[in-house]
């Protein structure tokens, strides 16, 4: 069984090199590692990060980098690293948001033979035992399984709401409970890209995730589409990841702004992919939009609520992509101060080390999820 991580990274170098250190100390050694470098400024050095090369262009293409093969090049720990955990960089010269970085690094390993692909953001650190966790229980669990999941941590306690369960006829979403994790490992219907090992299996009756999604929701429309192909998701509670995001990349931190647009868009059009009723879904979806930008700051500012009209607009019509340019442009952050601005660097608990590298800013269109 050859199993290969995708991780996506953007503009957060040394958290990525954290993310990589967890991989490589992993009980269960991967067969390879895939690096999305999302348009960071400046690039990722093959070297710095152990890499062979570089694979991509900023469509995704192939480049002519030697990726794919153990590399001889940087400090001779960073070699002896690529040496036993082969590390392949994939650069895009535009940022792809976190749906197309890991439909990016999916299609690499896809390619490239491997049975599962482990899915994880640059501020997501695994602890030493979490891919054995997961695949312990692939043998214990039905032939039509589509991905495994293991528990997410944020601020020293579990974060609920990675795992969901999602109420097809309303579109309604409840996180998992909490005693779910005190038990064995139980099926979930959605879950996000933080610690998400896929089947290749499921990846060729699927396909990839939904490059349009650009951030957010891409994963929940994914495990979805899993569900609807008969293939099951599944929580693994002792699998453990820590996520290491600042409390002021949450969206009810920040001002309303594009990570705001993206998750209402793209909820409301998950929404109206998957749910069964024809109006409810839409009421839902719609109050869930106005709710958070009710709770937002700088909400009553011009740009703020253009770019809330638009992103239910679009999220109706289902117009995908990136960040409309004309939204770019118009004012969303308050004059003042608004609360959630200032949060030090934070630790993980457990083996994890402490963050060394800057948080990632709410209105950064990066590949973390919301």
């Amino acid at each position: 069984m050859r199993v290969a991580a995708v991780l996506v990274t953007h503009n957060r170098p040394q958290l990525l090199l954290q993310a990589l250190a967890a991989l490589r100390a992993q009980t269960r050694p991967l067969d390879a590692i895939y690096v999305v470098d999302n348009a960071s400024d400046p690039p990722c050095m093959p070297a710095t990060i152990g890499a062979a090369g570089n694979g991509a262009d900023s469509n995704g293409a192939a480049g002519s980098g030697a990726a794919g093969t153990p590399g001889a090049t940087g400090t001779s720990g960073a070699a002896g690293a690529a040496r036993r955990h082969p590390v392949t960089l994939l650069r895009s010269d535009t940022n792809l948001g976190g749906a197309g970085g890991f439909a990016l690094g999916m299609t690499h390993a896809f390619a490239d033979g491997h049975d599962w692909i482990w899915l994880l953001d640059d501020d997501a650190m695994a602890r030493p035992d979490a891919l054995a966790q997961l695949l312990d229980v692939v043998a214990g669990t039905d032939a039509r399984i589509g991905a495994l999941c293991g528990t997410v941590r944020e601020f020293g306690d579990i974060a609920l709401r990675h795992r969901r369960r999602y109420h097809l006829p309303s579109a309604i979403e409840l996180p998992l409970p909490r005693a779910a994790y005190d038990g064995p490992p139980c099926r979930v219907d959605t879950a996000s890209f933080v610690g998400f090992l896929v089947a290749a299996a499921s990846i060729a009756e699927v396909g990839m995730p939904e490059r349009g999604f650009f951030l957010g929701y891409d994963d929940t429309e994914y495990a979805l589409r899993l569900g609807r192909a008969g293939r099951s998701v599944w929580l693994v509670p002792a699998s453990v990841v820590e996520h290491l995001r600042a409390r002021r990349a949450r969206l009810r931190a920040g001002p309303f702004g594009p990570k705001h647009y993206f998750t209402i868009r793209n909820r409301i059009a998950v929404a109206r992919a998957y749910a069964t009723l024809p109006v409810v879904p839409t009421v839902v979806t719609l109050l869930f939009g106005l709710a958070l930008w009710g709770a937002s700051g700088g909400r009553l500012r011009r740009g703020a609520v253009a770019i809330l009209l638009r992103a239910i607009g679009d999220g109706l019509h289902g117009r995908l992509g990136p960040f409309p340019e004309t939204l770019a442009r118009l004012p969303t952050r308050p004059a003042g101060p608004h609360r959630g601005t200032a949060d030090p660097p934070r630790a993980a608990t457990g083996p994890a080390q402490a963050m060394t590298g800057p948080s990632q800013d709410p209105a950064d269109i990066g590949p973390g999820r919301a």
